[in-house]
């Protein structure tokens, strides 16, 4: 092997867990050495950053699809890549790119996902549910909700989007000071009375426990946690019924090569080897959302999520690609979580959010 090292800054999650896994040691037969750094989600935008303004490197960063790309590109933040689409699945090759080029390399795809007990809310659903029926599921038992500020904005998109509103207009200004982005907001707020406690606290981690251990009838997750949620130590696994949104959004997990980046050819190399069909089905068993239509097709028997999922993947709606997407979506985390909380009504929260948000 050659004495190369390339760095690799990723974010924790368990489809990163593959590449990381002592026992697995996927990355064995690649011709350098790799070390990853996985970040808690909460902290990865400033680490992140710190590469990009030159106060750490890495010769591989992971960035959160087309929710920062367009920044990362005019920023020239991150570089142009080798890229072959083969398999990988149309939605997916198009998130990839900028302008008729690539700049990313998928790892795992993340978007909204219903997980729910059968035996607990008495019915199968049909794949595909509007937020008001999730809604009117919630009434007659207990779910989980993950509501945690560093999540709650993207956990209350659909539910924002309900009644055929959205946050952003096609000239990416906020416009969620409506009837029906506020009213999609106060039905959100509103499923609180019928969550666990501390909900408000749940990120990834305590919604795949609550619905592994049987300790809820329902909870909406990232298509990218199923893997964990449907493990060895899951309670009753039979008993799990998978649906998505008719309004979900997702965003797929990508490696990109930053401008500072000095070994580009080996780092190309290292995003080919990363998104290979053996390693696409390897992440997508670990974190049950791969990127080639393969994957489905192999694994659509072990994983009884796959269907629904490939229909997720096919009709969700993205945020915009537009300049400053963190900090307005930022902002969105922020006064969502003062309502979720009962700080500031909906209708204040909406009003104060568009309006931060417009002098961006």
């Amino acid at each position: 092997m050659n004495n190369k090292v390339l760095k690799v800054l990723a974010v924790a999650d368990p489809a990163v867990m593959v590449y990381t896994d002592k026992m697995l040691d996927v990355l064995k037969s690649f011709k350098y050495k790799v070390q990853f750094d996985a970040v808690p989600w909460e902290k990865y935008y400033p680490a992140m950053m710190n590469v990009f303004d030159g106060k750490e490197y890495y010769d591989v960063i992971m960035v959160a699809g087309h929710l920062w790309k367009r920044d990362f590109v005019e920023k020239n933040y991150i570089v142009p890549i080798e890229f072959e689409e083969e398999d990988i699945l149309p939605d997916i090759v198009s998130e990839m790119k900028y302008n008729g080029k690539t700049y990313l390399s998928p790892s795992f795809c993340d978007g909204h996902m219903i997980v729910y007990r059968k035996s607990m809310i008495n019915k199968s659903l049909d794949s595909v549910i509007t937020p008001k029926e999730y809604a009117e599921i919630a009434e007659s038992c207990t779910i989980a909700m993950k509501a945690h500020q560093s999540e709650i904005f993207t956990d209350a998109l659909p539910f924002l989007r309900m009644n055929g509103q959205d946050v952003y207009d096609e000239n990416h200004k906020a416009v969620c000071n409506c009837d029906g982005v506020i009213k999609g907001l106060e039905t959100y707020c509103g499923m609180k009375k019928h969550a666990v406690h501390d909900t408000d606290t749940f990120g990834n981690g305590e919604i795949a426990e609550t619905l592994r251990n049987k300790k809820v009838a329902a909870a909406v997750t990232w298509s990218g946690q199923l893997g964990t949620v449907v493990n060895d130590s899951c309670i009753e696994p039979q008993d799990l019924g998978f649906a998505t949104f008719s309004t979900a959004w997702n965003v797929t997990w990508s490696f990109a090569v930053p401008a500072s980046c000095k070994n580009q050819t080996e780092a190309n190399e290292l995003l080919r080897y990363l998104r290979s069909p053996e390693m696409d089905a390897l992440a997508g068993a670990l974190s049950g959302a791969p990127v080639r239509r393969q994957s489905y097709i192999n694994g659509k028997e072990k994983y009884p999520w796959y269907e629904c999922q490939l229909k997720m993947i096919e009709n969700a709606k993205p945020l915009p690609d537009m300049k400053s997407a963190g900090d307005k979506n930022g902002i969105f985390y922020e006064e969502i979580a003062l309502a979720f909380s009962g700080k500031k009504t909906p209708a204040q929260a909406m009003a104060d959010a568009q309006e931060r948000i417009n002098v961006i």
